[in-house]
């Protein structure tokens, strides 16, 4: 190089580095800095109904300078549809996942033509570093070559066996560690929902390490408090099977306390039959309803049973409360936590003995609570706004900064203003809920969610129902009348009034909402207003 060269060189890159701190300079006095974005911890869990959430003290703390959702309904009360709903943001009739069973028009064949479009691949795409753990979706395959769905770097996930707790396998893909071998875990008759608890705290800290600096999307979803699945000759397992050490000292395995652990009270003065609308009388019900009192025996197995469903959830709470301490100061500075449950349960209100699939509150009004990030906090804050788990994708790519046009394309809308305790002008008068009655002679294996009772039609049939701030409105396929309550004054649905005028204009909003978002209709978010 000639010297003339040399100089000129040097007086470029002099030149380049002036005008480059002229522009970090010019920056620094007139930009504004970005706002980091959040992580989001989503913890799913199944089958819990609301009356459990006075019994799980660090689940009920997320509501301490956090967010409380009182009208939050599932889009269906079965597993799989609603997961599906969750996932995608639309409502079960537009994502053609009806039921749990592939050979019934649901489970997993049902839902693999949406796994590129649910919101882990718009957070993977936003730079989010996303982790799911526990239960997926019915009929989910594990085994040695399982699929890890798009949008995933981690993938911690249990089939049908993890609906016994102790007997499962467990994949272990992680992105940056095991993307060639993709391991699957026995259990080693560890209590699934305690390893998912580690290895939620386990992804926080790799997240660390393979991400710093990024936000990561984690998803908790354990398969607890559902029941049991199977049973084996001399299992003498509880149909609601608790963590070792919550059992009761006096039973087989032995727990730490003589009636076991229910968060604080003893689990022998909690009984089953003080739950609101317990055994009520059925006369006024559809006919699918309607059945005589329920016996001194099966009011014994279900006083177990809800024991044993509080007693589970304190496994549950204690995960929760593992998760949140693995975060560091700053992390809970710019962390959302978010806790809700696939559908509800019921044990003997309205003499439906156990189960869910209906429209009533027990079902499908589940807990949702939002922890805000420790900065800019507004104290504890209580919305009575209808929300859905249609509008938990929305709510997710709005926390990561998504194009609005994006965020908005589905049947929900983002629930962060609500969060964040601001009034949203236009908000939705009605929750849509749907309900396609399975068909219990579909070949496969036995739905994990079918009735063992034989007792009276205890599945409902096909139905659509709305739900406001004080109504509920249901039409069932073979019922000449509608199901119809004041849920103001009547806020158990006690008191069936299908002749009330209020009838009609439900009627016609529920025309709108069943078939909304399908071409040529109208969309769902218009549909869900009244007026």
């Amino acid at each position: 190089m000639s010297v003339t060269a040399g100089i000129r060189r040097a007086l470029a890159m002099a030149l380049v580095v002036a005008l480059g701190l002229t522009m970090v300079s010019q920056a620094g006095a007139g930009a504004v800095t970005k706002p980091k974005r959040p992580n989001i911890i989503f913890f799913l869990v199944d089958d819990m109904s609301a009356d459990l959430l006075q019994y799980m003290d660090a689940v009920s703390g997320l509501a301490k300078q956090g967010t409380t959702f009182t009208d939050y309904y599932v889009s269906n009360s079965l597993c799989c549809p609603s997961r599906a709903s969750t996932f995608t943001g639309q409502f079960p009739h537009n994502t053609g996942v009806e039921t749990n069973k592939g050979s019934d028009r649901g489970g997993y064949q049902a839902f693999e033509k949406h796994e590129s479009r649910t919101y882990a691949v718009s957070l993977d795409q936003a730079g989010y570093r996303t982790g799911y753990l526990g239960k997926y979706i019915n009929e989910y395959p594990v085994g040695p070559d399982y699929k890890v769905p798009a949008g995933w770097d981690e993938w911690h996930v249990a089939a049908g066996g993890g609906y016994n707790e102790f007997r499962y396998e467990l994949t272990r893909y992680i992105k940056e560690e095991t993307a060639g071998p993709k391991p699957l875990d026995p259990s080693g008759g560890k209590y699934l929902v305690d390893v998912l608890g580690q290895r939620a705290a386990d992804f926080i800290v790799r997240s660390r390490e393979h991400a710093p600096g990024e936000p990561f999307f984690l998803q908790v979803s354990p398969f607890s408090p559902h029941s049991r699945v199977g049973s084996k000759p001399g299992d003498k397992e509880p149909r609601f099977p608790p963590a070792r050490r919550d059992r009761p000292k006096t039973k087989w395995p032995a727990g730490q306390f003589p009636h076991g652990d229910c968060g604080g009270p003893d689990c022998n003065g909690i009984d089953v039959t003080a739950l609101p609308a317990f055994d009520e009388d059925t006369a006024d019900k559809p006919s699918w309803v309607r059945r005589g009192k329920i016996g001194p025996k099966l009011v014994k197995e279900l006083r177990t049973d809800f024991r044993d469903r509080i007693r589970m959830v304190q496994s549950v709470d204690d995960m929760v409360e593992r998760v949140m301490s693995t975060l560091t100061d700053e992390e809970k500075r710019n962390t959302y936590v978010i806790f809700t449950s696939d559908n509800g349960f019921h044990l003997g209100q309205h003499r439906l003995v156990r189960g869910k699939s209906t429209a009533y509150d027990h079902d499908v009004r589940v807990p949702l609570l939002v922890r805000r990030p420790a900065a800019g906090r507004h104290g504890d804050l209580v919305t009575g706004a209808i929300a859905q788990n249609v509008d938990l994708f929305a709510t997710f790519l709005d926390l990561a900064g998504a194009d609005p046009e994006v965020r908005d394309s589905r049947d929900g809308r983002s629930l962060l203003p609500l969060i964040q305790g601001h009034k949203v002008k236009g908000w939705r008068d009605a929750a849509l809920i749907e309900h396609v009655k399975p068909d219990p002679k579909a070949p496969g294996e036995p739905d994990p969610d079918a009735d063992s009772l034989k007792a009276g039609n205890s599945q409902p049939p096909t139905y659509t129902a709305v739900r406001t701030a004080g109504d509920l409105y249901v039409e069932y396929e073979g019922e000449p009348k509608p199901e119809y309550y004041n849920t103001v004054t009547d806020p158990h649905q006690e008191s069936n009034d299908p002749d009330n005028a209020r009838t009609a204009q439900l009627g016609k909003a529920l025309d709108g909402l069943e078939g909304c978002g399908k071409p040529g209709s109208v969309d769902c978010w218009t549909a869900a207003h009244l007026s």
